[in-house]
């Protein structure tokens, strides 16, 4: 095993947040052990996935800016760009050679790099170049050569303006609760109302995590869920009724109770009631299925 090297390269992160799609794993885990054992660097190893692109976007954006990069090995690297950079502070970049990546890193100051297995150059090569170049240092677009004050200026309003994009609107008649904003945010800040007397605050998206708050006398019409979910109840008193199984829960503060996906329910609160929901998903609701099993 190599001896890491201290970093001194003031360009290269601190740590870096990696996943790769399946067909990407072998390549991923021999980046890994470069930047471990030769570079010095942190990695978090998300694993794999076929999301993994966008579960690195969130957390690169979830650290806020303290600069923490981003890995990702796709079989495609514009599509693993295009997820990853559905998060605010995102800037991530499919890079085939050296000069890509380099260009990245100068330009748009890329957090997060993908790379292919298909890439005919060498992605070892690739990662070093994204590594070791500064924003706004001499690329192959500058010729090689630092780029003019003007230049530089403009670079730094572009950058400011991206890592604002997808960031709630504070101001005063600024956007909070637009529906494409909040699709660009990692999570709903707020609570929103999906039921009238109830309300949901989500934690945690795909799987998707939340905390609902139902009033006393509330009632959850008949539906059902693509996936299946699991509940703790926090407070309060509610009754869950599986129309599919024809089964009854009555339950209080401390009860659980798992739904399977597609099983239609029904409930009602009696309390005022409060419970930690856990989809093994997306959260979706339909009800167009209801009526056929509340009439068995």
């Amino acid at each position: 095993m190599a001896t890491p090297t201290t970093n001194t390269n003031t360009a290269r992160p601190a740590k870096i947040i990696a996943g790769a799609t399946p067909f990407g794993a072998p390549l991923k885990d021999a980046l890994v052990s470069f930047l471990r054992e030769e570079l010095g660097i942190e990695v978090i190893d998300l694993g794999t996935g076929h999301s993994i692109a966008a579960d690195v976007g969130l957390r690169v954006s979830s650290s806020g800016g303290s600069g923490v990069r981003g890995l990702v090995v796709c079989g495609v690297d514009s599509i693993g760009s295009m997820l990853a950079n559905k998060f605010p502070g995102a800037s991530a970049t499919g890079c085939r050679s050296v000069d890509e990546a380099v260009d990245a890193r100068s330009i748009c100051n890329s957090n997060i790099l993908v790379v292919s297995p298909l890439t005919g150059g060498s992605a070892k090569d690739i990662l070093l170049a994204w590594l070791d170049t500064a924003f706004k240092s001499p690329c192959p677009v500058s010729n090689g050569q630092p780029w003019s004050d003007d230049v530089q200026e403009s670079l730094d309003r572009f950058h400011i303006k991206m890592t604002k994009i997808g960031v709630l609107d504070s101001e005063p008649g600024g956007c909070i609760s637009c529906a494409i904003c909040c699709l660009a945010n990692p999570q709903v800040p707020d609570p929103f109302e999906m039921i009238p007397g109830g309300s949901v605050k989500i934690i945690q998206e795909n799987p998707t995590s939340a905390t609902v708050k139902f009033k006393a006398q509330s009632v959850e019409p008949a539906h059902h869920h693509t996936s299946g979910h699991e509940q703790l109840v926090l407070k309060g008193k509610m009754s869950v009724w599986n129309l599919s199984k024809k089964k009854r829960y009555d339950l209080v503060a401390g009860n659980y109770l798992f739904t399977p996906g597609g099983d239609v329910h029904m409930a009602k609160y009696h309390e005022d009631t409060k419970f930690f929901v856990k989809w093994h998903g997306h959260c979706d609701m339909f009800f167009e299925t209801a009526e056929k099993a509340i009439d068995e």
